[in-house]
């Protein structure tokens, strides 16, 4: 079971290569990423996002091309890092294989990552 500092379900990988997204036709650096969500810091002048808002597309960058997966907003949260957002991920299809090779393609070192 989860800590009651993280309630995530799925393991949160931090160590990431440096990954922007665009979402509401901005660019957002990405905090981190697990199978079940993604973590970005919201920059000031930036759009505004609210705790259970829908996005309907969050472009997933793969080598081999974008993916687009649902989501919504499940905190907004003031860390070390800023301003930050965590977006839990709806998946319709194939999206979760998409994260899973997100997630091989940005973790630094994807070895250190894959032990307990």
């Amino acid at each position: 079971m989860p800590t009651s500092h993280d309630q995530r379900r799925s393991r949160r990988v931090r160590a990431l290569k440096p990954t922007r997204i665009r979402l509401k036709g901005s660019h957002f650096q990405v905090t981190d990423i697990s199978n079940s969500g993604i973590g970005i810091i919201l920059e000031d002048g930036g759009p505004p996002f609210a705790v259970g808002e829908r996005l309907a597309d969050i472009p997933i960058p793969l080598e081999s091309g974008t993916v687009n997966v649902q989501g919504i907003v499940s905190h907004i949260s003031v860390t070390t890092a800023g301003r930050t957002c965590g977006i839990h991920f709806i998946f319709r299809g194939a999206e979760y294989d998409a994260v899973i090779r997100f997630i091989q393609e940005r973790t630094l070192n994807p070895a250190a990552e894959a032990s307990p």
